[in-house]
This record gives structure tokens, C-alpha cells and sequence, in this order.
């Protein structure tokens, strides 16, 4: 066994992975800010199709002291694997609250999923807007349709309900159950938000 011919081969291994670690990490880099800001760019078009009159979306103390309680709130309505990513207050431009939108993350049935969620001060659910999902195309990918997305916008309403007020997806009910599921956290945590603005 000649020990120079492995410690050569063990450093040429070494100058690879280096190489090759330094390429991804400059890769990441490069990318990284143009991802962000299409995801936010996403997520700021989702708000502004489940809440249109809206001008702004800010958020407050009220609201961020809301999404730190968000797990005994929703513990408390009896919702389950919901989490509040982000909740805004939709204001129009004299700076008055509208209603709020939120960005609900939870798993369908392939895996997890992100939606929009919009609600004003009356009780009106504006509409949904799922953006990201892992569902299966033609089964629980059809929650990001139209017309599945319709049965959400403008409907006042304390809960949806599968089979109720909204119809299910054809072989996708977990889908439909996690999409009505978020929708009620939605709701719920609206409402929590409402009493502390």
C-alpha cells in the first residue's frame, strides 16, 4: 500500500468538495435575493387578489402580538394544524382598516401547502389564494382553480364546511378538508386580530 498515493488522492478528493461546496454557496448567494423577491412579489399579488380594494398591507403591534398567540387561539376554536405565517392589516388610502389578510401555512395531502387568506371588518370572506402546493395535478392541485377558489369570495360566513358551503374536490377530500380547515383558521384569527386593532 503506498501512503503517498492515498494521502494525493485523499487531498484531490478534498480540493473537489472545497470547490465544489464554495460553487454551491456562491450559487445560493446569487440566487437567493432574486427567489426572495419573486416569492414576495407572489405573496404581495395573492394579497392583493383576496383583498382588491385594499391600498396597503401593514402590520402593527396588535397584530404581531396576535401571531405570537396564535396557537391558543386556534387551539381554543378547535383548529389544528394551521400556522399563521404572516398577518397584515388591508387598509384603503386614508390608512383605515379594511380587513386583513393572512398567509396560512398547513399540509394538504401530498404535503405542505401556502394560502392566502382575506377577510374584512364585516365578516366577509374576500377570497383565497393558494400559493404553494405539492397536490397531485387534476386531483388537489384543482384548489388553486377558479372555481374551486370561488366558493370562498365574498361569503359571510362563521365556518365553511366540506360538503356544506363548499363543494369538494373530486378525488382530492384531504385537499379540500386542509384548504376549509385554513379557511377557518383564517376566520377565527381575523376576528382575534379585529378586537385587538
Amino acid at each position: 500500500m503506498d501512503v503517498r498515493k492515498i494521502i494525493k488522492d485523499a487531498m484531490i478528493l478534498f480540493v473537489i468538495t472545497l470547490v465544489s461546496g464554495l460553487l454551491l454557496g456562491l450559487a445560493y448567494e446569487v440566487t437567493k435575493g432574486p427567489i426572495e423577491a419573486r416569492e414576495l412579489e407572489q405573496k404581495k399579488a395573492a394579497y392583493q387578489s383576496v383583498f382588491p380594494e385594499a391600498e396597503t398591507f401593514v402590520t402593527t403591534d396588535g397584530i404581531e402580538a396576535a401571531v405570537a398567540d396564535q396557537a391558543t387561539v386556534l387551539a381554543a376554536a378547535g383548529i389544528k394544524g394551521v400556522e399563521i405565517m404572516e398577518c397584515l392589516a388591508a387598509q384603503d388610502g386614508a390608512g383605515n382598516t379594511l380587513g386583513y389578510v393572512m398567509n396560512l401555512s398547513f399540509a394538504g395531502s401530498q404535503g405542505p401547502m401556502t394560502m392566502a387568506y382575506g377577510r374584512s371588518v364585516d365578516g366577509t370572506t374576500k377570497g383565497i389564494d393558494i400559493l404553494t402546493s405539492t397536490e397531485t395535478a387534476k386531483m388537489g392541485a384543482l384548489a388553486d382553480e377558479p372555481e374551486f377558489k370561488r366558493q370562498f369570495e365574498m361569503v359571510v360566513t362563521d365556518k365553511f364546511s366540506t360538503g356544506g358551503n363548499v363543494d369538494v374536490i373530486s378525488g382530492a377530500t384531504i385537499t379540500t378538508d386542509a384548504v376549509v380547515n385554513a379557511a377557518n383558521a383564517g376566520i377565527v384569527f381575523a376576528a382575534y386580530c379585529g378586537k385587538g386593532e
